[in-house]
């Protein structure tokens, strides 16, 4: 479990001079294993912005070009292949000895000064996905384009995707006996607690609707789901998150889909309880928790079909399962952009029913 230091801070005041490493020893001795503390800065030592000054073929390859890259007080010649590589584009520069990984697979390769195809590299223009950068509109051989911005060359790039967070590395395991702290708000009391520091109670402000339509939920397995609740919300318009909203996602290691997938990840990641929305349109006559049938099978959200046995539990409507329960949802009731009527799910499952 990935927590982050600047969430934290919604509700716990901690103090300045806490060294962040020195926090994650006192959780470990006081309350659960801290793996690892990550600074994301760190993760962006030696790259910067790039403004592509002027740009050649290579001309000993099709499809490789030579980029004269301005990156501040001095000039990189770098070899690229990126499709959408063009003169005046400012871009991220990864200078010797940064760390990357190629095509966002693998480990982590440190750049060092060669010689491609015959032609001198000094570093390379990246991909979002090579450097930890969400970056949905990119083709396949995509490189980052950061021109409607047009940054200064050489800003760090630390700086400008304001990765300046803490994450603290939690191990799993050891924290299975402890529900409450599945989550910021939790963890955030316990470090009020270990700090001798002011905690902030969650105080939300939620109006349940007495009127309207409401959803009709039958659970036929009340032992391997003793509670479910289903909310009907209209008029949704599915479109992107707020940068915030993103930036602590992707601290805490979730992608980025849209803003009702995304908000249902951001209160399981806060509180520790799980969330997911289905569109209405595709629900037939209401939500079914019930096992599987024998054979039954379902195409999960990351496109995989899925066959399901009887001790399987699913959510289904009048026709068909729409979500493995605790799990995964299916791809036949997903969130897209057509979508206008969420039906929102919170509900508790059987931990170790989910688990296997």
């Amino acid at each position: 479990m990935h927590i982050s230091l600047d969430w934290l801070k919604d509700f716990v005041n901690i103090k300045k001079d806490l060294n962040p490493k020195d926090l994650g020893n006192m959780l470990t001795l006081k309350t659960a294993e801290v793996e690892t503390v990550i600074e994301e800065s760190r993760n962006f030592d030696n790259m910067v912005v790039g403004h592509v000054v002027s740009l050649e073929k290579h001309p000993d390859a099709d499809k490789l070009k030579i980029a004269k890259t301005s990156v501040g007080k001095e000039t990189l010649q770098i070899v690229c292949g990126g499709q959408n590589l063009k003169e005046d584009m400012y871009v991220a520069v990864a200078k010797l000895g940064a760390k990357v990984k190629w095509h966002g697979e693998g480990d982590l390769v440190e750049m060092k000064k060669v010689k491609i195809r015959g032609v001198e590299s000094s570093g390379m223009i990246c991909a979002g996905e090579e450097i930890g950068i969400e970056d949905p509109d990119a083709g396949e051989h995509d490189i980052l384009d950061l021109s409607a911005i047009k940054p200064k060359p050489g800003t760090s790039l630390a700086e400008f995707f304001k990765k300046d967070d803490v994450i603290l590395e939690f191990d799993n395991k050891s924290l299975t006996h402890r529900p409450d702290l599945w989550g910021h708000h939790g963890i955030a009391r316990e470090v009020a607690t270990i700090t001798n520091s002011k905690f902030k109670e969650l105080e939300p402000e939620v109006k349940i609707p007495t009127k309207g339509e409401s959803v009709k939920v039958d659970v036929e397995d009340t032992k391997l789901c003793p509670r479910y609740c289903g909310l009907i919300i209209d008029n949704i318009k599915v479109q992107g998150s707020p940068h915030w909203i993103q930036k602590r996602l992707l601290a805490t290691g979730h992608g980025i889909h849209n803003n009702i997938v995304d908000v249902t990840n951001y209160v399981m990641t806060e509180l520790g309880q799980p969330m997911h929305a289905f569109d209405k349109k595709y629900i037939k006559k209401g939500i079914v928790v019930r096992k599987a049938k024998k054979e039954e099978k379902i195409t999960s959200l990351d496109g995989k079909e899925n066959k399901l046995n009887e001790n399987m539990l699913v959510i289904a409507d009048h026709e068909k399962p729409v979500a493995i329960a605790g799990v995964i949802g299916g791809e036949n009731s997903g969130i897209n952009e057509k979508t206008t009527s969420i039906i929102l799910e919170s509900a508790n499952f059987n931990a170790a029913n989910v688990r296997r």
